[in-house]
């Protein structure tokens, strides 16, 4: 098992939490513990699992550089948090009576029992739907990379479009191909991050690139979901 550093790891945790209490996606927070899973345990031996970035501080540095570039794509299309307490929730906070309960004096909700069915194993490798906040990080992904291959050559090889996304900041983990196909090059990146479900499937000739985001859980690489 490959090991992360704990100071880059330390950067990464804090950049995944700004990442994750922006966005607000509802699907987030029953998925954020499966992908924290995948980015700790790297290569563990399932033919899914992500590998880690690299086994030294120098692919530690260039996965938080990564996930900088996540969140810098993002930032349009992150809901405003607010920054202050609007005056009708103040006023109804100052009516609470003094003999109300306390927060650790209310009564626990019950636990909703096990589920005793186990999850259909093809569940994993069917479409998802992407959030709100997803879609429109995906028009900015979209955006960025269809404008830096029309730069490119008219007739990219699958090594210039590679290096064209490396050059965007991708990182090799994360890019599918490129590969040549149906009459052009073919390539899909991995944006799931935190739980979500983000994966990017383009295809470019040079002179005209289509890319289709859609969303794949985080149990399968998004190439299983759509190959």
């Amino acid at each position: 098992m490959r090991r992360i550093s704990l100071m880059p790891l330390a950067a990464l945790t804090a950049l995944c939490g700004l990442a994750l209490a922006g966005c607000g996606n509802e699907q987030a927070d029953t998925r954020a513990k499966a992908d924290v899973d995948h980015v700790r345990a790297g290569s563990s031996g399932s033919p899914s699992a992500r590998p880690d970035p690299a086994d030294d501080e120098s692919g530690d540095s260039e996965f938080i550089a990564f996930m900088m570039l996540l969140n810098t794509v993002a930032e349009p299309c992150l809901p405003e948090l607010p920054t202050a307490v609007p005056p009708e929730e103040s006023e109804a906070m100052e009516e609470i009576p003094s003999d109300a309960p306390r927060p650790d004096e209310l009564p626990l909700p019950d636990e909703p029992p096990p589920s005793s069915e186990p999850r259909d194993p093809e569940e994993a490798f069917q479409e998802i739907e992407l959030s709100s906040v997803e879609k429109c990080d995906a028009e900015q992904h979209v955006r960025r990379i269809t404008k830096a291959l029309a730069a490119g050559t008219a007739d990219p090889a699958p090594g210039d479009v590679a290096a064209v996304l490396r050059g965007l900041g991708y990182i090799e983990e994360r890019i599918d191909g490129p590969q040549r196909a149906r009459g052009g090059v073919e390539f899909t990146l991995d944006l799931r991050v935190m739980g979500g479900s983000l994966c990017l499937s383009g295809t470019t000739t040079g002179t005209k690139t289509t890319i289709e985001p859609y969303g794949a859980d985080v149990e399968v690489a998004c190439t299983e979901v759509r190959g």
